[in-house]
């Protein structure tokens, strides 16, 4: 490999895990999902993806603190239509922490639960933060089991992208993107 490549790859791999650079283009054969979907059209992956008038993108904000005797962060949720009310991130400390190639990141396990008015949104999510900055990273896949109320059956994805005030604590301000494909339609709840 040239130093070029050496130099380009950490990049890129930052960006892919920071979902800041795009898996498709408007003219590449891929599916709307990216490297990791199934191979076809991107027209009619996209045609069949707008049919399932179930699903809803979501966008939002959430702050949140770290209380080290419980292992929760907590905080409201904001701008986020359906969604607003109160995240928590449960840190599974029994799943343990792993460090990444940089010794000052670590990845670990959470479960997230956002309790709204129309029931609880849980997901267990795999988080990947500084322990110098607290800045970090959270993906998961929405828990159709668990959630409950209107989210109960739901499916989907949802990423958190984190800075800290105090690396230990917090606040911790998070900008929350995702996709949920509800079990039984939107119903009234669509206009949140």
């Amino acid at each position: 490999m040239n130093a070029k490549i050496r130099t380009v790859m950490p990049l890129v791999a930052v960006l892919l895990t920071l979902g800041l650079f795009p898996l498709e283009q408007s003219t590449s054969a891929q599916s709307p999902r990216g490297l990791f979907g199934p191979p076809g059209n991107s027209a009619q992956a996209r045609s069949s993806q707008s049919a399932n008038s179930h699903c809803k993108k979501f966008t939002g904000r959430a702050v949140q603190v770290f209380d080290p005797a419980t292992g929760i962060a907590s905080g409201p949720v904001t701008n986020a239509g359906i969604l607003n009310g109160t995240a928590d991130d449960v840190i599974n400390f029994g799943a343990g922490f792993v460090f990444t190639p940089d010794p000052n990141v670590v990845t670990y396990l959470s479960d997230t639960t956002i309790t709204t008015i129309h029931g609880q949104l849980k997901a267990s999510v795999a988080v990947t933060q500084s322990i110098v900055t607290g800045a970090g990273t959270e993906w998961g896949n929405i828990n159709p089991n668990t959630s409950t109320g209107r989210f109960a059956g739901a499916t989907g994805v949802i990423f958190l992208s984190f800075t800290a005030v105090d690396p230990n604590i917090g606040p911790f301000e998070s900008e929350i993107v995702g996709e949920i494909c509800f079990a039984h339609g939107l119903g009234a709840v669509n206009s949140d």
